[in-house]
This record gives C-alpha cells, structure tokens and sequence, in this order.
C-alpha cells in the first residue's frame, strides 16, 4: 500500500537493562515511579524482526537520540505525524506546511525511519477532530505495519500546554489496546497481510519539566544523530538559531569563532553546544551514570500478570497424555 493513498484516503535505586543497568536517583515529586531503569546501548542487533512507531504531532525532537538508539539494535521503524506544522515556520501556512515536511524526510534519513506516514491536521486543531476517526486510522496504522513498540506523548502528563501533545498520546494509548482485539474494526482484515497487533511497549515522553518518568536512556553514543536532528528541526526547533546569531554578530562587528564561517557550520556547532543539552540533560542526570539521556514513562505489556499467573500454573501442573 502506497503510504499517500492511506493517508489520502525511590527513593534511590537504579536499574539497567541493555549491556548494563545502573543508576541511582532521588524522585521527588514523582510519587508512585517506582525503580527508575537505566536503558543503554546493546550491541548487536537484539530487536530485529520489530517494529517501532514513533507518533508525534510535529517531529521527534524529544526522543531522537532513543529513535537512533532503538533502529541501531534492529527495530524497523515508522515516523507517524499527525499535524501539518501549518503555523510552525515565518511563511505562509501553506509553506510552512512544505517547510515542515522536507525537514521530517530529512530526519527520516538522518534516523533510519523507513518511512513517514503523515495525518495532515490542522496543526492545534487536532482535539477538535472527533478522537474516534483519528483512533482508527491509527489502529489501521499499526495492523498494518505490525507494530511491536510506539514512541509519543505522554496522554496524561503534567504542565502539558500543548493539545496536539495530549490528543495524539491519548489516541495512541487507546489504539494501542484495540488493536489487539479482533472484534475491532474487523473489515480492516479483508486488506492482505493486516491481522489484529498488539503494542506490547510504550515510551511515554517526558516533554516537559516535571513529567514523569520511570526509564532513562542513554543517548551518548548516538549523540552526533540527535544534534543532526536538531541543526535539522529549523521552522519548530530552533535549529537555525546558530546562523541567525551569527547574522546578528555580524551586524554589530563581532564573531564567534566556534560557530564557524558559513551558516550550516553555525546551526551545526549551536545545536551541539546549546540545543543537544537543552533536549538531552535534566536535573540529577549524574545519578544515573549518564551524561546525555531522554525520559520516559515506560508501559511493558508483553506479559501480563495473568499470562504469567497461567503460565506458571501449566509449567507445574501439567502432565504428559
């Protein structure tokens, strides 16, 4: 299927998973989290044969370096947006929406997605779309593109401003689940290949100070992608920031030799050196034994309590005929 058609149509304690978990970290305000897990890089390619969607209203500034992290081990991966970014840019709205979509094909290239599925709502609006259309088309996003993980917000996170944020992660939470249920959507099945597909992970985003957050993952060995990612995102995050204050230097006579003799040098070397720990430190980081990292809420569905309750049952209680 042609992608156009779809859419036209605790205290202290740390623990590591990956090559290595550790970590300790004080929780204030975060009450209920639990043991925070530190996420690393794994060698290899441990996640062949899965799937990832990253679903965002705009673009993958929070999570980049995890998006990176995460295809590096073996994850095929969809970047899904569900806004247009028509009033992220300084043109008209429709050339923002053209701005804003060259960009993501780029970080589409920049990551490793194998494709970008685009929703095209009005950037803003999106809570004013009835949640149940928006629901199907995701549900039908991920039978068909059999997704084992989804990237996105955090549908019930703390000092959320933006409507796009909490509608996109709410839709994605309840898509998630009903996708799974056959009894759902049942003509999505006469289409070859779509079969129901439970999400099994969830990376919540921490977007915003105060969000709350259970894993963290360490970005430093992909940190070159994320500030590629960065000096990229220049209509809705501030990637040509380096060369506009090289224009204003100019201006008034002066320099910054670090940002360089030309204007992607500039982007390049202002996100490396402002933008990359704006999006990738937060307070108490150094608790976790990491220098960079991205927060999530982290959701393991692939065993639940009752599986596991019956799966222990059979393996002691079960006989040979």
């Amino acid at each position: 299927m042609e992608r156009r058609n779809f859419i036209g149509k605790t205290a202290l304690g740390g623990m590591v998973v990956g090559s290595g978990v550790t970590g300790a970290g004080a929780l204030a305000a975060q009450p209920g989290n639990g043991e925070v897990v530190v996420e690393r890089s794994i060698p290899g390619k441990p996640h062949k044969g899965k799937v990832l969607a990253v679903v965002v209203d705009d673009s993958p500034l929070f999570c980049a370096g995890t998006c990176a992290k995460l295809i590096n081990e073996g994850y095929t991966a969809y970047l899904i947006r569900t806004t247009n970014n028509d009033k992220s840019g300084d043109g008209s709205y429709g050339e923002n929406v053209l701005k804003n979509e060259k960009e993501n094909a780029r970080i589409e290239e920049i990551l490793g997605f194998k494709d970008v599925y685009e929703f095209y709502y009005r950037q803003h609006r999106l809570h004013s779309i009835p949640l149940v259309d928006i629901r199907f088309r995701m549900i039908f996003l991920f039978r068909y593109l059999k997704v084992d993980t989804v990237i996105t917000y955090n549908p019930r996170g703390y000092g959320e401003e933006n409507p796009d944020h909490t509608v996109t992660g709410q839709v994605v939470e309840e898509a998630s689940w009903m996708a799974g249920i056959p009894t759902h959507l049942p003509e999505h099945f006469e289409a070859e290949g779509v079969s129901a597909q439970v999400v099994k992970e969830r990376y919540y985003m921490a977007a915003q100070p105060g969000q709350e957050y259970n894993r963290v993952v360490d970005i430093g060995s992909v940190k070159d992608r994320k500030i590629q990612v960065l000096t990229e995102l220049q209509s809705q995050g501030n990637g040509n920031m380096g060369s506009e204050l090289r224009k204003k230097l100019s201006a008034e006579g002066k320099r910054i030799p670090m940002l360089g003799n030309d204007n992607d040098t500039a982007n390049r070397e202002f996100a490396r050196n402002f933008l990359f720990d704006h999006y990738s430190t937060f307070d108490g980081i150094e608790n976790y034994g990491v220098t960079s990292a991205e927060r999530f809420f982290y959701i393991d569905k692939r065993n639940t309590d009752l599986e596991s309750g019956i799966d222990a049952f059979i393996n002691k209680n079960a006989v040979k005929l």
